[in-house]
């Protein structure tokens, strides 16, 4: 379904909201009209900010959002039905954006499920402070079961992190901290490994992962050290 958009009320909020951000002290720029392409755009920026924030919008009711940094750049694809569903993009976005924050993160693996009845892979990062799994998506999960799903790329690299935006997403992303961890057991098989966790406010955690990946070798080494003979290994 497409919306088809007044672009120029829709500049018309901008401008309120560029105003009221201006106010706020952020440095945005006026709005960038592509007259041609039947769209617009405004830029973000702030001292405090980690990424740079661009947000279009297309008259057939397509906006893009876009978080710039030094880590790989990050975009969204949005479908905007009303210029309040637009107002309600823009705060978003940038409410998300003062939130990002970058960090040197390690992808353990790209096989990661939250139990036996998880058929859909994710992303398993080690964060300096904990554990982030990201949901992907059936194709990535198809395409992971051809083989290991990490690619040859450095084994730390920039990410841009939002805890908040990636919980929000889907019930199964998962942030667990080492600091409230209360004990841990990793485990491994011939086709699959996990991490069983118990925190300290009495929850618990269930991460899977296909053997062939590293994840269960680099855990034990960087949880080994926090719990000691709280990990089970």
């Amino acid at each position: 379904m497409t919306y088809d958009m007044d672009l120029n009320g829709a500049a018309a909020r901008l401008e309120w909201h560029i105003r009221a951000w201006r106010a706020e002290g952020l440095r945005v720029s006026d709005v960038l009209w592509a007259r041609e392409a039947d769209a617009l755009a405004v830029q973000i920026q702030s001292p405090s900010w980690q990424v740079q924030l661009t947000v279009e919008l297309h008259g057939a009711g397509r906006a893009r959002v876009f978080f710039l940094s030094a880590a790989e750049p990050a975009g969204e694809r949005h479908r905007v039905s009303s210029l309040d569903a637009w107002s309600a993009l823009l705060t978003e976005s940038v409410a998300r954006a003062s939130r990002v924050r970058l960090v040197q993160a390690r992808l353990l693996t790209s096989t990661c499920t939250t139990g036996w009845l998880d058929w859909i892979h994710g992303e398993l990062w080690l964060l300096p402070d904990g554990l982030l799994r990201v949901r992907s998506g059936l194709l990535t999960t198809l395409v992971n079961s051809g083989g290991s799903g990490l690619t040859p790329r450095d084994p730390y690299r920039l990410i841009a992190h939002d805890p908040e935006t990636v919980l929000a997403t889907h019930p199964t992303n998962k942030l667990i901290l080492f600091a409230q961890m209360s004990a841990a057991r990793l485990h491994g098989g011939l086709a699959t490994s996990g991490l069983e966790v118990a925190m300290t406010d009495g929850t618990h955690h269930k991460l899977l992962w296909t053997s062939w990946d590293p994840a269960r070798r680099l855990l034990r080494e960087r949880l080994l050290p926090l719990l000691g003979p709280r990990l089970t290994h």
